[in-house]
């Protein structure tokens, strides 16, 4: 008897083991649930915030809010801040190459009734697809497209079509796949990033200009998927995904040629009294090869953080920053961009 009960206890776990494997694998290999929701788009992004509010929860100070986000919070109860919790978005650029659009999934805690009545001011009227309301908001020279999900979700899309909007509706009663990107590039996401992007750079575009008159065009015609991890330190990982092995060593060199020319400069412009914490995350930047993929990581330590967001919040900053101005646009919708 006493054998068979530990037979029984013995299957018991396999079978509990074997679940809680299936579930760490389908979580895994999943992206999250909101990612799935977005429309196609040449760079997708989200950002995990809830382990950032758990982790600030007894060092943050009050925000003294101000000015215009101050009537939002007041009217609708939200504080990006405090009560977002995730960030899904999809961006293109549009067919001229003169604007970017972009859809995306707010996941969050908020009160719906407030923020429809909120709505309602500011809207023109109101469309209803699907089951949900979707409210239209002229705001600098878009029509803002804004849909109440769920008790936890909020779609918004600034895209020059409604499509993209109700296509986030449809997928919310389907078992979405998600953007063609990121079924491709998913997997490539490392296990536990807090962020990630997924970008599609093709040829001949645009490359953004660096300081000294340098670009980074060496990365058209890739796929490069970004990543943050956090451990007490954070982990940044790049992969460039090339279009051949040639490509990727292209990449390579171009990017340890831009790390070299800055370690150059660096020790002759601030030989002595540098910062400690920039030359640490700098020094800790290594580029490798594998195949047809670059890949380039980095490790920064809290005190860099710390300065990188000093550095970003304008000084005498005593809210967080308004949302773009949402006008009060005429009872008749406006016409497209």
């Amino acid at each position: 008897m006493a054998r068979s009960r530990k037979l029984l206890i013995l299957v018991l776990l396999l079978l509990a083991g074997g679940v809680g494997a299936l579930l760490v694998y389908q979580r895994a290999e999943r992206p999250p649930a909101a990612a799935r929701l977005l429309p196609e788009g040449d760079l997708l992004f989200y950002i995990d915030l809830r382990p950032i509010h758990w982790w600030d929860l007894s060092k943050s100070k009050p925000m003294e809010l101000e000015g215009e986000y101050r009537t939002f919070v007041e009217q609708t109860g939200i504080q990006f801040e405090r009560d977002l919790e995730e960030v899904a978005m999809s961006r293109r650029d549009t067919p001229d190459g003169r604007d970017v659009e972009s859809a995306e999934i707010f996941v969050g805690r908020f009160d719906a009734a407030r923020l429809s009545h909120y709505l309602e001011k500011i809207s023109a009227p109101p469309e209803t697809y699907g089951g949900h309301v979707i409210y239209s908001v002229a705001n600098e020279g878009h029509i803002v497209r804004v849909c109440i999900l769920d008790a936890t979700r909020i779609a918004v899309s600034n895209m020059s079509d409604a499509g993209p909007m109700r296509g986030m509706i449809d997928r919310l009663h389907g078992f979405p796949h998600g953007p063609v990107l990121l079924e491709a590039h998913y997997r490539d996401v490392p296990l536990a990033s807090l962020a990630w992007m997924i970008d599609r750079i093709p040829a001949n575009s645009a490359a953004p200009q660096l300081p000294g008159g340098l670009t980074i065009s060496f990365l058209e015609n890739t796929v490069v998927v970004a990543s943050l991890r956090y451990s007490g330190t954070a982990h940044l990982r790049a992969d460039v995904f090339a279009a051949s092995e040639a490509d990727a060593k292209q990449v390579v060199d171009s990017a340890g040629g831009l790390l070299a020319l800055y370690h150059s400069i660096s020790k002759s412009v601030a030989p002595k009294g540098s910062d400690a914490d920039v030359k640490a995350a700098f020094d800790s930047i290594r580029i490798e090869q594998n195949g047809s993929v670059a890949t380039l990581t980095a490790t920064l330590s809290q005190n860099f953080l710390k300065k990188i967001v000093s550095e970003v919040q304008p000084e005498g900053l005593t809210s967080a920053p308004a949302p773009a101005p949402l006008t009060q646009p005429e009872r008749k919708v406006q016409g497209k961009r």
